[in-house]
């Protein structure tokens, strides 16, 4: 499978560092493709406390349907960059508006 490493600037900004830390507070995130001919990964940092937005938790809902509870390593999320950086920006706003 192929995989990028990136950050959404809705997720951290710029570019996930090279030495892998992560930032205290954030979860990485793969985003699987949903077609799953090509095998695009595009590796994500998402805020903890964004986690319990209803719009997130239905993607990790998602995530448990189709990968199971018992994934190893770095959780896998069935949806597209484009997509999920949509779903945290209306988290976001969402938030605001409250």
């Amino acid at each position: 499978m192929k995989a990028s490493s990136k950050a959404l600037p809705s997720c951290v900004p710029g570019v996930i560092r090279d030495d892998k830390r992560i930032p205290k507070g954030y979860l990485p995130i793969v985003l699987v493709r949903d077609d799953e001919e090509s095998g695009a990964e595009t590796r994500v940092l998402v805020r903890i406390k964004d986690l319990q937005e209803p719009c997130i938790a239905a993607l990790l809902e998602m995530a448990e349907e189709q990968f199971g509870y018992g994934q190893q390593g770095v959780l896998r999320v069935p949806c597209d960059a484009q997509r999920f950086e949509h779903v945290v920006n209306m988290a976001r706003k969402a938030k605001v508006a409250r």
